[in-house]
């Protein structure tokens, strides 16, 4: 017998095993990412459309059990110079989603960015329905 001749075979044993965990997370991390991947641009429509003063398209943004489109007018309209006015972009820094019993969740946390960097904090709740993100929290300022 060769010298080291056991040790190839728990090796090659070790890479495989290895190699497989690494293609299992891979996997799971990409459908996770996949999962929560329209999150951001949600939040981004609907400051989009409240600082351009488009009620319509803030409400397509937010689930119809959280507010109505009146609402909606009536908090861009009492917010816009606060919240939307000066909008340039976000910045999220914490995720949180899950999803149980059919229904895919996510909170938010972060910052919106305005002209001359200024921001203000953002937290955000959402949950997905027929395929689609919608707001079902939105909270910025202090």
């Amino acid at each position: 017998m060769q010298k080291g001749g056991i040790k190839k075979p728990l090796i090659i044993g070790l890479g495989v095993t290895v190699a497989v965990v690494v293609v299992v997370v891979i996997v799971v991390w990409t459908q996770c990412a996949g999962m929560f991947s329209g999150v951001k641009p949600v939040i981004e429509a609907f400051m989009e459309a409240g600082a351009a003063n488009n009620t319509a398209a803030a409400y397509a943004c937010v689930s119809p059990q959280a507010a109505t489109e009146e609402g909606i007018a009536e908090f861009i309209n009492s917010n816009y110079d606060d919240i939307f006015a000066g909008y340039e972009r976000l910045n999220i820094s914490s995720f949180h989603g899950e999803s149980s019993g059919g229904i895919t969740t996510c909170d938010v946390s972060g910052a919106v960015i305005y002209t001359g960097d200024e921001s203000l904090p953002l937290e955000a709740s959402l949950v997905k329905k027929n395929g689609d993100w919608k707001i079902t929290y939105i909270y910025i300022g202090y």
